[in-house]
């Protein structure tokens, strides 16, 4: 019976006839071997998978030896077998194409740290020096992260967010947070997919990733919606920043599989100067309460 990731200890050999699950665990991992664990999406208990030293084949088809219940997977969309190279992953003349690191490649040599994407399905390769420990870090990481974007996940940012709010009152010092909404976004995924949709994603929290602070947080809140914790940042300083990151998002497309796609954001900020007892639920609904008047004001706006 499998455990969650990282508790320790139900570990299968790959086995081609139970294809809809990653199945493995810890027990005799060998630094030789390639193994895949999946981030995105995240289903707890499915550990991890040992590749086979022989070629296999990922897809949406039963008969594939690692069977993806992804609608933008092909029925075999790649394989991944073991050369005196290494693990190499083959694209099958798939609809979608396949991913290393945001790269679309046709074959490719793996390196262990890589992000393989099948559709809307993210794997990790990890092979080599420490794989159990490799291991450990990237459950942690699930654990924190957003598999999809590379950001904080609610989770993390719920506990960061309690933290700051009480460090705020008892040191009477501000605290500001921001809501971020792309503009239009099923409009996005109607037109171009949700793959295309889950590129903008990942190219809009890449380059707001890029401005934040180390003792900032910022965190996909669910769908298109992100959150940043502004620390010690009056409500001015959270109103200048937000206004950068709105300028940042819309001042150029996201370039998608040669087409560029617009984007825009709406921001609604809330604030607390410290001198008062405040939930995160509140401080929450503060912030929403402003990003819904800035998209009936007519979008991409900053309101505080």
């Amino acid at each position: 019976m499998a455990k969650e990731p990282g508790t320790g200890a139900v570990h299968e050999a790959f086995d081609p006839q139970r294809t809809s699950r990653l199945h493995t665990t810890l027990t005799h991992m060998e630094e030789r071997g390639g193994y895949l664990i999946r981030i995105y999406p995240v289903e707890l208990g499915e550990g991890i998978l040992t590749l086979p030293e022989k070629k296999f084949v990922i897809g949406r088809e039963k008969e594939c030896e690692l069977m993806v219940e992804d609608q933008d997977v092909s029925r075999r969309h790649a394989s991944i077998e073991f050369t005196p190279r290494g693990y190499i992953i083959t694209d099958l003349n798939s609809t979608n194409g396949t991913f290393i690191n945001d790269d679309k490649v046709n074959r490719a040599v793996l390196k262990t740290g890589d992000l393989i994407r099948l559709g809307k399905t993210i794997f990790k390769f990890l092979r080599g020096d420490g794989v159990e420990k490799q291991y450990h870090e990237t459950v942690y990481s699930i654990m924190i992260t957003d598999g999809l974007t590379g950001v904080s996940n609610k989770r993390f940012l719920m506990e960061a967010l309690d933290r700051e709010l009480s460090r705020s009152q008892r040191h009477k010092r501000p605290l500001s947070l921001a809501i971020l909404d792309l503009d239009h976004f099923k409009s996005i995924n109607d037109k171009y997919g949700h793959l295309g949709g889950d590129m903008v994603l990942r190219e809009i929290a890449r380059r707001i990733k890029a401005a934040i602070r180390r003792d900032e947080v910022f965190a996909r809140y669910g769908g298109e919606e992100f959150v940043i914790v502004l620390p010690e940042s009056t409500l001015e300083q959270a109103r200048q920043f937000s206004e950068r990151v709105r300028e940042l998002v819309g001042s150029e497309g996201v370039r998608a599989d040669g087409i560029t796609i617009p984007v825009t954001v709406s921001i609604g900020i809330g604030h607390t100067d410290g001198g008062e007892s405040i939930s995160r639920e509140e401080m929450l609904g503060r912030a929403d309460k402003k990003l819904y008047e800035a998209k009936n004001s007519g979008r991409n706006r900053v309101m505080w």
